[in-house]
């Protein structure tokens, strides 16, 4: 086994994890953690959660056709 062999092989390894990264993070079964996950940072402030909150309600329902 050549170094050229290693470095295809440390090619095809970061591809295939790259590959599983994008799917697990565009899942539509991860859509509610990650919406959760963007409320975080208003947990403190209940007044910036709400309206971070309707602007997501709003912005959903333009979406739906």
């Amino acid at each position: 086994m050549d170094i050229g062999m290693i470095r295809g092989l440390g090619t095809v390894v970061v591809l295939v994890a790259f590959i599983g990264l994008a799917l697990w993070v565009f899942s539509p079964r991860r859509k509610k953690d990650f919406d959760e996950a963007t409320q975080l940072p208003f947990a403190d402030d209940p007044q910036a959660r709400q309206h971070v909150e309707h602007a997501q309600e709003k912005a959903s329902r333009s979406k739906k056709p």
